[in-house]
């Protein structure tokens, strides 16, 4: 977790901070999210609370917990920040599942459960009044990528790698869903469990299948070895590999090592520092400079870096607009927000009372790692 705090001077006067929480997976190996989203609202706290806070002077306060990807212990921390009423918000981390498990005890509570990374479709979808909001793409977009993508290189038969888990579950849905309304091809699903390391029986029954190309949802930990074992078959045996975002969520170019570049593998993601010519993520990467001592262009899990950036200025445009910190007033004022200039796009009326979805398809573009493992959009190569 990071060793600085975020704070404004001391006085006499000083107010009570409202705090936001954010429980992920912090003690994972390999796994860069959960700093990378941490880092994204505290470089958006430092920002409010230097421009006088909110609510006349209040500052930001950011409290973390290390649920460690764990549905249960997610359950844990959220229930206990719910029971804390200092605490307005709770973000979440990387993986769909304890965000899934920890949303219906958020609209129990009344506590705003803010997503910036897990993917799953089913996270926004609750009876109003929905506390849950997402800055994210959503597997439904990222398949639909993924099949545009496919489609447009002449791919016919595709072969759907997915983890035993809820997100694989939502993405082998968005598949089947796809395949009825917009797309004409042949597939078959292939389920691993999670931190399995050989799948050379599988990529084996991929060739059986003739497949044209491999979809790859994973992390970096599993889409590692998948990569590698790719890469020692014969060059004209190696299949396409087209990868949902999760392995950016580590060091996947380390992970990987030189396979990466020996196959033919590209994935989908909603932003990268890289080539970014927008006033606002220069400004913002100076700010990362600033606080963090750090190039923004080397930063893993930019993407969730820059959705949650992005949902800690709504939040507070939202505490602002409310004139309170109330938790019910708050989600109210989320959803009628007019705009704001973010990081990840300029944000118009991002949420209403039906959709709580701060992206949209239009966010989500195909990239590749180049080879010092910055991501780049296809047209930059």
């Amino acid at each position: 977790m990071l060793i600085f705090s975020v704070h404004l001077a001391v006085a006499a006067d000083a107010k009570p901070p409202i705090l936001i929480g954010l429980t992920a997976g912090f003690g994972l190996k390999n796994s860069r999210t959960a700093q990378a989203i941490e880092k994204g609202v505290s470089l958006a706290i430092h920002e409010i609370n230097a421009s006088g806070g909110v609510l006349d002077g209040r500052p930001l306060k950011l409290i973390t917990r290390d649920d460690r990807g764990l549905p249960a212990r997610g359950q844990d921390v959220v229930t206990e920040l719910a029971d804390n009423p200092d605490v307005l918000a709770v973000f979440t981390g990387r993986f769909s599942p304890v965000t899934i498990a920890v949303a219906p005890i958020a609209n129990a509570r009344k506590i705003l459960l803010l997503a910036p990374w897990s993917a799953a479709d089913s996270i926004t979808k609750h009876a109003y009044p929905n506390y849950v909001f997402r800055v994210s793409l959503t597997d439904s977009w990222a398949l639909h990528a993924m099949l545009e993508h496919a489609q447009q290189r002449g791919f016919k038969k595709i072969v759907l790698f997915i983890p035993n888990t809820a997100w694989g579950r939502s993405c082998e849905q968005a598949l089947l869903q796809a395949q009825k309304r917009d797309y004409q091809f042949k597939h078959i699903a292939i389920k691993y469990n999670l931190g399995e390391i050989d799948f050379r029986h599988r990529i084996k029954v991929a060739s059986d299948f003739a497949a044209d190309a491999i979809f790859m949802v994973s992390n970096e930990a599993e889409g590692a070895p998948i990569v590698q074992q790719i890469a020692e078959l014969p060059a004209a045996s190696r299949m396409p590999l087209v990868a949902h975002w999760g392995v950016l969520g580590g060091d996947f170019p380390k992970l990987a090592g030189d396979a990466l570049h020996a196959v033919d593998f590209t994935l989908i993601t909603t932003f990268s520092f890289e080539n970014n010519r927008r006033d606002k993520a220069q400004q913002v990467a100076a700010g990362v400079k600033r606080l963090f001592d750090q190039d923004a262009k080397t930063m893993h899990a930019q993407p969730g870096f820059a959705h949650a950036y992005d949902l800690t200025h709504m939040l507070a445009l939202a505490i602002r607009e409310a004139g309170s910190a109330e938790r019910t007033s708050v989600r109210a004022a989320l959803e009628q927000l007019e705009s704001y200039r973010g990081l990840t796009r300029d944000y118009h009326r991002p949420f209403s009372k039906s959709d709580h979805e701060g992206l949209d398809q239009q966010q989500v573009f195909i990239a590749r790692y180049d080879r010092f493992g910055k991501v780049r959009k296809m047209s930059e190569h």
